[in-house]
């Protein structure tokens, strides 16, 4: 039976059901858009209500346990469960990332891995055109071991990514491909799915499955919470019609009454 770690909003109907064991799964967008937050609340998840181990790795050293605390505690899990369970690696450069899959704190096994900011190490370390090509084969090596990993051990991977604004793409075109994510073609083939997230209005965020070896693109709202992310609020329901027609007919002096959203 394949295991699926779910999210419990409606990004699980993206890639059937959660993000599954084994599969790489990679979320990415502008700064602030919730790629964190779902990785985060993914992680809150995995080590309270399935009591499993968790290694984040903070590529851009923004982890925060407070925020972990937060989901855990309006969640209802155990506290200290949860940040016993949770492992955080800050790999200061390109090969410290690429040395984590050997260097996992011993006795464990994770069920669940997150990359949080997997090309920041190397843009950092490998500046100017002059040395992309070697970035590109170090982040290529790095993924072919990700995914033979993942598969190997039967652990769900996340990673988050950050975008950049494609130069030669037309304004007509939806947001997904005017901004890229950073990496390019080497993440292509190394991402068992893709999903692009962006801001939407009142504080929706919207989850598009870009693209995936497995499902047809879609997309799905969810929402920032104090429990991480969740479903979308429910939209106000109006007043009957007919109810205002006879608040009008009885009083016609007094207008009938506004529902506002």
């Amino acid at each position: 039976e394949i295991k699926r770690y779910p999210t419990e909003t409606p990004i699980d109907e993206l890639i059937g059901g959660g993000i599954e064991e084994g599969e790489v799964v990679e979320f990415y967008g502008e700064y602030g858009s919730g790629k964190t937050q779902i990785a985060k609340t993914l992680a809150v998840m995995v080590a309270g209500i399935h009591n499993q181990h968790v290694v984040f790795v903070d590529c851009e050293e923004t982890f925060k346990p407070e925020r972990i605390v937060q989901i855990a505690k309006n969640r209802g899990l155990n506290v200290d469960q949860v940040l016993q369970n949770i492992h955080v690696l800050i790999p200061v450069t390109a090969l410290d990332l690429m040395a984590v899959l050997e260097c996992m704190p011993e006795n464990i096994q994770p069920k669940l891995l997150i990359i949080d900011g997997l090309t920041t190490p190397f843009r950092v370390e490998f500046i100017g055109r002059e040395t992309l090509a070697e970035r590109q084969g170090y982040l290529r090596k790095f993924l072919y071991d990700l995914k033979r990993w993942a598969k190997k051990t039967k652990t769900a991977v996340i990673v988050t990514n950050q975008v950049y604004a494609d130069p030669s793409a037309t304004p007509f075109l939806p947001l997904e491909y005017r901004e890229l994510a950073v990496g390019g073609h080497s993440l292509y083939h190394a991402i068992d799915s893709r999903i692009f997230v962006r801001k939407a209005q009142g504080g929706t965020r919207i989850a598009k499955l870009v693209d995936s070896s497995c499902y047809p693109p879609a997309e799905r709202p969810f929402r920032i919470t104090d429990k991480g992310i969740e479903p979308p609020s429910e939209p106000k329901k109006e007043g009957r019609k007919e109810e205002q027609v006879a608040t009008a007919t009885e009083k016609p002096d007094i207008p009938p009454e506004t529902h506002i959203d």
